[in-house]
């Protein structure tokens, strides 16, 4: 152990891992919608990812979405009776997310196997990332005075390629995203 943190083979952190994992997640997204991306250099305020369009047919040819991207392995974070993911968000990140903004905010959670050796399935065939990534609106919500706030995302919110293009559109079209629902 080494400053706390768990490491791995690889001597990595098991948190700084969780972050990658996220990041190829979306970064796969990407690779099959042609969307673009920006990471900042230091993540500072809660963004770790600005996802770019272009050639969008609305009033922003090209529109942008800024991502907080999470991950979790945690037992219990599923909570299949209500149908939905549980998710603990720091103050910080938290009243980042619920704005003001020129851009849509959005939170993407990315839900993993417990064991890191599992969060891949490799075979002769491909590669494929297990599980899957979900997302959240906080925008407009109140702010948090202290600690963390309990998010609790619909499954039926999947971070996948065609609701990353339909996310996409909204914001060529100036729209924030909201929640299915109105969920906040």
């Amino acid at each position: 152990m080494e400053n706390g943190l768990i490491q791995r083979l690889g001597g990595t952190a098991v948190s700084q891992s969780k972050e990658s994992l996220s990041l190829a997640y979306v970064q796969t997204l990407l690779a099959v919608t042609g969307l673009n991306h920006n990471e900042p250099k230091i993540d500072n305020d809660g963004i770790d990812i600005t996802i770019r369009g272009k050639g969008f047919d609305g009033i922003f040819g090209e529109p942008k979405i800024e991502v907080q991207l999470k991950c979790t392995s945690k037992k219990g974070c599923l909570d299949i009776d209500a149908n939905e993911l549980v998710f603990q968000l720091e103050k910080k990140n938290y009243n980042y997310l619920i704005g003001p903004s020129p851009l849509p905010l959005i939170l993407v959670v990315h839900y993993a196997p417990t064991a890191q050796c599992d969060w891949v399935s490799e075979s002769d065939d491909g590669t494929t990332i297990r599980y899957a990534s979900y997302w959240y609106s906080l925008y407009g919500n109140e702010a948090i005075e202290g600690g963390s706030k309990v998010i609790r995302i619909p499954l039926s919110q999947r971070f996948d390629s065609k609701t990353l293009l339909c996310m996409m559109g909204h914001a060529s079209n100036g729209q924030m995203i909201y929640n299915a629902g109105g969920a906040k």
